[in-house]
């Protein structure tokens, strides 16, 4: 394999491609601009990639075993892991909690250990966690339903209606 390194800096790689990526973007500030929003990537993959999901809503990772999809390999391998296969690699210091991400275990340290909440602007609830507050807000507030595209059951929770559509239907929701 090659090391190829930068001229004009300590970066290595091992291929010419990597490296032209790198002093176009790094080097030369090369930026590929969004044409619908402020989004600026280092490469055209990045940009085609950023298009894809943002503003065509394109996923293009679907899991085999639910109706999960999304836009980054990363996000189904990880999903994979933690739902399907239950890998809870990561541990709290504090107390015997264990999960698999590293998101979970700060919403868990913050709402256990050091008793962050989040405030409805509406009404006295609180939520231990972001989603928890905007799900509130959306569906006692909002009254924000989700309506399942194979029959006329609909829900508060975009949740149920995955879980509805997956194993009523045995197909995605289409939306």
């Amino acid at each position: 394999m090659k090391n190829l390194k930068c001229g004009q800096c300590d970066y290595h790689t091992g291929t010419n491609s990597n490296l032209l990526k790198h002093t176009k973007s790094v080097h030369l500030g090369i930026k590929y601009k969004c044409s619908e929003c402020d989004y600026q990537a280092t490469q055209k993959g990045y940009l085609k990639q950023h298009t894809e999901s943002i503003h065509l809503g394109i996923k293009h990772h679907k899991c085999e075993q639910c109706g999960y999809q999304t836009t980054k390999k990363g996000n189904l391998t990880h999903h994979t892991n933690s739902v399907h296969f239950r890998i809870k690699n990561l541990k709290c210091i504090q107390c015997d909690y264990q999960t698999a991400t590293k998101s979970n275990l700060s919403k868990h340290v913050n709402s256990v250990h050091l008793g962050i909440t989040y405030k409805c602007t509406h009404c006295d609830y609180r939520a231990t966690q972001k989603g928890y507050l905007k799900q509130h807000t959306e569906s006692v507030h909002l009254r924000i339903k989700h309506k399942c595209s194979h029959c006329d059951y609909q829900t508060t929770k975009k949740s149920n209606l995955t879980h509805h559509a997956n194993h009523i239907h045995n197909a995605p929701v289409v939306e």
